[in-house]
């Protein structure tokens, strides 16, 4: 029994020998799998020296090696888990290091009264993503960006400013503008340039004076705006792998950049019809110095995208006055086959047009010539006088412009002064009444002049106001002009009258519609020869002179 608890004894220490013996052997088997957890991040030198390291030991093997066997046995973790484990972390950190990569813009602007700032801003960060202000009202005046992480990319730029419009590209942190001459940069646009651009887009966005931030632009798009007198007062920029989206940002309009929309006008004219075609921005269209009426004309925009509203216009037609409805974007304004002149136009905007541009038209009138620039609904041309409309020019600016010519003198309106300034001189001295103005023109000597009656009603009424003398031409002509000056309806008269000889002899009259319910006649040159009334008379009256081929001249 001694003999066999001898022998199981040794059997034991034997055992417990091979334990400890085999344990360094089971250590070193270990090491590599637990060097190769640690060592992910390493190169493949760095691990093929942990795992030497760790061979190298001896018996009582590597303190960090033992560690992560520790922590690999009490994760329940076996090598292949480890190896697998190894490898995403592997994938990752290489997605990792291509994100660390990705290029980014630097860039600044030198604003008004600021200057530039002492720190650019960097693309992609979210504390602050754009450069200059908003809310402040202060104009940008200069740019300037770079690419920095990749040296085979570059960036190029190009601002339109105030006064000077495009400036020149400038590239790679080079500034674009203006400086210390207080000119505001309206629009920019900007490049990728080197072998690397083709794998990114670059994105940028202005916020305008009056409209807010702007949709993004997109490589060499325009962004901002031109020919609207409106400040940049920030930029942004984002570049991004191509292909992918510009980042999310809300922007007051959905387009990039804006600018003076095109108006463009065609009119219908005496003899050639619609065949002269369409004119664009200030251009004249109809004809000057040929004596033809315009008939007709269309209007429309080519708006630029984002702005709602549009153009509106009617015109003042011969015999029928103006029209009723407006006429809009393109339809028919005035008459075609009637043989109607035009003789005024208006036209105005609408909706965000109206708010950010004015439009200004001129027209061309028989006898006036050219008038001053109307806008935004005026009346232009004339009326009152029967005169046509010949030719007209239309132009679109930014709200707040100024005019492309002289406003004086838009539209002629027909007056009594206008039209008979002698007889309205007459009446401010003796009264604005008719029996004053007839009594005046009865009263006055009368001369007998050897004048024929086709020289006019204006001549003999001239000489009659002049010279305070004349025949009964001249008596008759200016009661005429008072009377119409007075509002009636009075017509000029020229014919004959039987004499006791049973001949006759050339005389003048008026006559007036619709007084006292009819038709009357005012015979100055009656009444003052044979001292009977004259005035409000009717033919055939008793006492009265026989009138005998007789005409109106008016």
């Amino acid at each position: 029994m001694k003999k066999k608890f001898f022998v199981q004894s040794i059997m034991a220490i034997t055992t417990i020998g091979m334990l400890f013996t085999a344990l360094p052997v089971l250590a070193e088997d270990v090491v590599p799998s637990a060097v190769s957890s640690v060592s992910v991040s390493s190169s493949a030198n760095e691990t093929e020296e942990s795992v030497t390291t760790g061979s190298g030991s001896g018996t009582g093997g590597s303190p960090s090696a033992k560690e992560d066997f520790s922590r690999t046995t009490e994760a329940g973790s076996n090598p292949s888990e480890t190896k697998e484990t190894s490898e995403k972390s592997e994938e990752e950190k290489e997605e990792e290091g291509e994100d660390a990569q990705m290029p980014v813009v630097s860039y600044a602007a030198h604003v008004q009264r600021a200057g530039w700032p002492d720190k650019e801003v960097i693309s992609g960060e979210t504390t602050h993503t754009y450069a200059g202000f908003t809310g402040k009202g202060l104009r940008v005046e200069a740019i300037r960006a770079s690419v920095k992480g990749d040296q085979n990319l570059g960036i190029t730029y190009n601002t339109y400013v105030q006064q000077k419009r495009w400036t020149g590209w400038q590239s790679d942190g080079a500034a674009a503008g203006t400086t210390g001459q207080s000119l505001r940069v309206e629009a920019i646009v900007m490049k990728l340039t080197g072998s690397d651009a083709d794998k990114y887009d670059l994105y940028y966005r202005a916020h305008v004076q009056s409209f807010g931030w702007l949709a993004w632009a997109k490589n060499g798009e325009l962004a901002g705006t031109t020919n609207l007198s409106r400040r940049v007062e920030a930029y942004e920029v984002a570049i991004v792998k191509k292909g992918e989206a510009a980042p999310a940002r809300s922007a007051a309009r959905s387009v990039a950049y804006l600018t003076v929309p095109t108006v463009t006008y065609q009119t219908h004219v005496q003899r050639y019809g619609w065949g002269q075609g369409e004119v664009s921005n200030g251009a004249l269209s109809g004809t000057t110095g040929q004596g033809l009426r315009m008939e007709a004309l269309k209007i429309h925009l080519n708006k630029t995208t984002g702005f709602t509203g549009g153009i509106l216009y009617c015109s003042h037609i011969q015999r029928l006055g103006w029209e009723r409805n407006w006429k809009a974007d393109g339809e028919l304004s005035g008459t075609e086959g009637k043989g109607l002149r035009l003789e005024a136009i208006r036209i105005r905007l609408t909706g965000e047009m109206a708010d950010c541009f004015d439009v200004y038209y001129r027209t061309h009138v028989q006898r006036f010539g050219w008038t001053g620039w109307a806008s935004n609904g005026a009346d232009c041309g004339s009326a009152g006088y029967g005169y046509r409309l010949e030719a007209m020019e239309i132009r679109i600016v930014a709200k707040g412009s100024s005019a492309p010519g002289s406003t004086a003198n838009t539209f002629h309106q027909y007056t009594v002064r206008d039209a008979y300034p002698l007889a309205c001189a007459r009446l401010d001295q003796i009264g604005w009444d008719l029996r004053a103005a007839y009594n005046w023109a009865r009263n006055f000597r009368y001369i007998s002049m050897d004048i024929p009656s086709s020289r006019g009603a204006r001549y003999f009424a001239t000489l009659a106001f002049t010279n305070q003398s004349g025949d009964c031409y001249g008596k008759s002509a200016s009661f005429y002009e008072m009377a119409k000056a007075l509002g009636y309806d009075a017509h000029w008269v020229v014919g004959y009258v039987a004499t006791s000889g049973g001949g006759r002899e050339e005389h003048g009259w008026v006559e007036i519609d619709n007084y006292n319910g009819g038709t009357h006649v005012f015979d100055p040159s009656f009444e003052q020869g044979v001292h009977k009334n004259g005035f409000a008379i009717t033919y055939g009256q008793k006492g009265t002179w026989k009138y005998l081929d007789y005409s109106r001249q008016n």
